[in-house]
């Protein structure tokens, strides 16, 4: 996507959450290599200044998304401080915690919430009123499989993921004719540390049931949603068949569970193995540790 001005080149802006975690250092490699200037938000800018290192125009921001005056704060400035520049603005951050829907305490589930469905609402709407003001402008946000099929072990991830999808998909319809685009990028399972943790804590067996995708699969997709504007992107797509077809009988999920746990056991297994890491124990397994994408 070159920039048909090189002279306002640097002044081009892209503001990207979830800055310094796999997905978030790829795609803020691509919108560098793009001309952009990146606001790169994350819950510590010595993440994103070690992630990022030697990327020209990065100004590194930190906000915890669950905490509801950062993320207020960090809405006034994308409304205020950075409106004149701000072209695009993509919502990555995300975690997990794995467990069970009655095991969980309420404030991981909460925690959830606010990074993924609450906290980027907030900082979309500010965006979406300063675009449509100019006419232009592109809202993403990285939402997963996991929005479109409910994943047992990972519900609060689940509800905050469809909550997103429909807010997407809402937003996009209001938008229809402002110069406004919205996209969501949707993955299956990703080569993240936060892959990682619910591979080793006790996440849903459902996400080593198909292909691992990488983090450059995932930056594969957000230049495609970029340069086609289209809602929603599906990394792989052939993925998304299966999830969605699943996902409009959801009462043939717990029929389907059982195979296709044995299918992700086996691929949860060859994904450590891979990685030269142990089998978990089924006391690691069980607990329940959060971690960022």
């Amino acid at each position: 996507m070159p920039d048909p001005n090189p002279t306002t080149r640097r002044r081009r802006t892209a503001l990207l959450t979830g800055a310094a975690g796999g997905i978030g250092a790829e795609v803020a490699r691509r919108l560098s290599a793009q001309g952009y200037r990146i606001i790169a938000v994350d819950l510590h800018a010595g993440a994103v200044s070690e992630a990022l290192d030697g990327l020209p125009g990065i100004e590194a921001v930190e906000c915890d998304l669950s905490d509801p005056a950062a993320t207020a704060e960090l809405a006034a400035r994308i409304a205020g401080e950075w409106a004149e520049d701000l072209e695009v603005l993509i919502c990555n951050a995300g975690i997990i915690a794995p467990g069970d829907a009655v095991d969980l305490p309420l404030e991981v589930v909460d925690r959830q919430l606010a990074v993924m469905l609450s906290g980027p609402i907030h900082v979309i709407a500010a965006a979406a009123r300063t675009f449509t003001e100019r006419e232009r402008g592109h809202l993403l946000a990285t939402v997963s499989m996991g929005g479109i099929i409910a994943l047992p072990g990972s519900a609060a991830y689940s509800a905050a993921k469809a909550g997103l999808r429909a807010y997407l998909c809402a937003l996009s319809a209001e938008l229809n004719g402002t110069g406004v685009a919205v996209s969501g990028v949707y993955p299956s399972a990703v080569d993240t540390p936060m892959l990682m943790q619910e591979a080793t804590h006790g996440g849903s067996l459902l996400n080593f049931v198909g292909k691992i995708s990488t983090p450059s699969d995932v930056a594969d997709a957000f230049e495609r949603a970029l340069r086609t504007r289209r809602l929603e992107i599906y990394v792989p797509y052939s993925d998304s068949l299966l999830t969605r077809a699943v996902e409009s009988l959801p009462w043939l999920l717990p029929r389907l569970l059982p195979p296709m746990n044995r299918i992700g056991l086996r691929g949860r297994d060859r994904f450590l193995r891979e990685h030269g890491v142990a089998l978990p124990s089924p006391a690691a397994a069980a607990a329940t540790t959060e971690s960022a994408r």
